[in-house]
């Protein structure tokens, strides 16, 4: 049955990749191989957690050569699941990678074996960890966000296509075909005029706020000094949990809980962002806000939010200037979610609403496109009468499939591989990807500086106060960490 499977996948990857129009020719990087023979030498570097499904999207169709992971427990516990996933799939167990815990002793190692790099460490590492693959000429897949400086964004888009390499992003929504569906549906009038769009997600689930660190002895089997990558070496440490807040995820920011500290991760807004915003930044053309307002709840300087409302002001594009609100937490134990849209009165609609604890609504002059979760996977339309009739106009050829399909459908890893063989370049590529990012990111700059911005993109620069300014990118780097 496993195989029976895979063959379908190389199937469906073919067929949508002639949907997705012409390729530009193939990578002929492979070390002599051929095309045909499309096995490409990859690494993943941060090779448990999300790294464990990322390396799922490429193993069964390339050779994992080495996996990268700080915590030498994490990294053989990642190298048996990934054994595992390969009999669970009706395939022999695979040659089994090199294991390192520095990503740095790796390249210097074995940079002549590999053709690709994916990286799914915590976001501090991103650019690190994707710079050094860089300057050794490795096509990158980075999980999202790219970055959690705008600066380490746009060095690192730059980088890459300097150094023409295939490049990827890893938001499975941007492989998905309800996006698509979503944008076309709106250019081609199935709600009306757009007007407003409403993003929500019941991120963080994670403790966030005003948090304390308090000295503690470092796991044996986690290299401390590794994990920090470039940020200034200081003891381990973990966290007091405050009162009324969930100790579900403990006080540990190994492997998990790193997500709401500034230094290391990018909150609620920069893990689900490139997500629940990625259907949004694809509708409106790619464009970059002209001003975010914010309100949330107490922060501090080394911790995001427990909730946050930022309102995000979009020119005029390829529709009016509009706003895109977002919202993320809860207050006081409720959903910090937004109104529901006013087309939404069915009880089938209201009950969908109240189901969906992250989400997306687009609303127009005639109806909304409504999505209960992250990625944009399954859109409808409410009123459900027009929904009806939007499904009769694309049987009936009146609404157009216009956007171009995915050759790896919720597989960016897969995709950036398939690529790299095939020519052509993913949807989540850097040039993609990258001022989506931006997008984001540009959110935690009011957050942290607890007041409205706006942003002129060509000079990288908050206009009208000084203070967002210093977040723009990371005060400084450890010796032998930058590339």
């Amino acid at each position: 049955m496993g195989l029976n499977i895979i063959s379908r996948r190389h199937f469906l990857g073919r067929t949508a990749g002639l949907a997705a129009g012409a390729f530009a020719g193939p990578n002929l990087l492979l070390r002599g191989q051929n095309t045909a023979s499309k096995k490409l030498n990859l690494v993943v570097i941060g090779a448990n957690g999300k790294g464990q499904s990322d390396t799922q999207g490429v193993t069964l169709d390339h050779n994992i050569v080495a996996l990268v992971d700080v915590d030498t427990k994490r990294l053989e516990e990642a190298a048996k699941k990934r054994e595992d996933h390969h009999l669970k799939s009706g395939m022999e167990a695979p040659p089994a990678p090199k294991l390192y815990q520095d990503f740095r002793k790796m390249l210097d190692e074995m940079a002549n074996e590999i053709d690709g790099v994916i990286v799914s460490t915590p976001d501090h590492t991103h650019y690190v960890a994707a710079m050094h693959a860089i300057k050794h000429n490795k096509h990158v897949c980075v999980q999202k966000p790219l970055c959690n400086r705008i600066s380490e964004v746009r060095d690192m888009h730059r980088a890459a296509k300097e150094a023409k390499l295939v490049t990827n992003m890893g938001n499975q929504g941007r492989t998905m075909e309800g996006q698509r569906l979503a944008k076309e549906w709106i250019e081609q009038g199935a709600i009306g005029t757009l007007k407003e769009i409403r993003l929500w997600t019941n991120r963080p689930i994670w403790p966030q706020g005003p948090l304390v660190k308090k000295a503690a002895e470092c796991p044996p089997n986690l290299d401390w000094d590794l994990w920090l990558s470039s940020e200034a070496n200081e003891p381990y440490f973990e966290f007091e949990i405050p009162e009324g807040m969930s100790a579900k995820r403990g006080n540990s920011i190994h492997p998990f809980n790193w997500r709401g500290w500034w230094q290391f991760g990018s909150g609620a807004l920069g893990d689900m962002g490139c997500h629940i915003m990625d259907a949004t930044f694809s509708i409106l053309g790619q464009l970059i806000p002209e001003q975010i307002d914010v309100t949330s709840s107490p922060i501090s300087d080394t911790c995001a939010p427990v909730w946050t409302d930022l309102v995000y002001h979009m020119p005029a594009g390829k529709h009016a200037a509009l706003k895109v609100s977002w919202k993320d937490g809860s207050k006081d134990g409720v959903p910090n979610k937004p109104e529901i849209s006013p087309h939404m009165t069915s009880e089938l609609a209201k009950k969908a609403f109240d189901k969906a604890s992250s989400g997306m609504m687009f609303i127009g002059t005639e109806g909304t496109i409504f999505e209960g979760e992250a990625y944009c996977s399954s859109p409808v339309i409410y009123n459900e009468e027009r929904y009806t009739q939007v499904r009769l106009d694309m049987k009936a050829g009146k609404i157009v499939k216009t956007e171009p399909r995915s050759a790896m459908p919720n597989n960016p890893q897969g995709e950036w591989a398939h690529h790299i063989v095939n020519g052509g370049l993913p949807a989540s590529n850097f040039d993609y990807s990258a001022p989506l990012t931006e997008f984001v990111l540009l959110g935690n700059l009011a957050v942290r500086a607890q007041q409205s911005v706006q942003w002129d993109k060509q000079a990288m620069k908050v206009t009208n106060a000084e203070a967002p300014n210093q977040y723009i990118s990371r005060p400084s780097y450890r010796d032998g960490w930058k590339a």
